[in-house]
């Protein structure tokens, strides 16, 4: 497995979002410099909310369905794994969210 650059998370952006299918309903950009770490216990990723509309979608009734996709750099999603994402779990749950 290659190690993931920003560059790699900014090209899948764009990959994503030039889509004609993808209706992207929000994106939440945690590698951005000026995100304040602190609200999320220092996690970093982007998160992207969207849906799928094209004729099979809407023929089969789940055009509306949002779809969550994170978009990470190796060196956090080792710190996710195991007890770095509990912490952050009783974190979020401190905060109330």
């Amino acid at each position: 497995m290659g190690r993931f650059r920003q560059v790699d998370v900014i090209k899948a952006i764009k990959v994503i979002t030039s889509d004609q299918d993808i209706v992207l309903e929000r994106l939440k950009n945690r590698l951005d410099p000026d995100y304040h770490a602190d609200i999320s216990a220092g996690y970093r990723d982007v998160a992207m909310n969207f849906r799928i509309v094209n004729k099979d979608t809407i023929r089969m009734g789940v055009e509306g369905h949002v779809c969550e996709l994170q978009l990470i750099l190796i060196e956090y999603a080792m710190l996710k794994h195991d007890s770095g994402h509990a912490r952050y779990v009783n974190f979020r749950n401190y905060l109330g969210e």
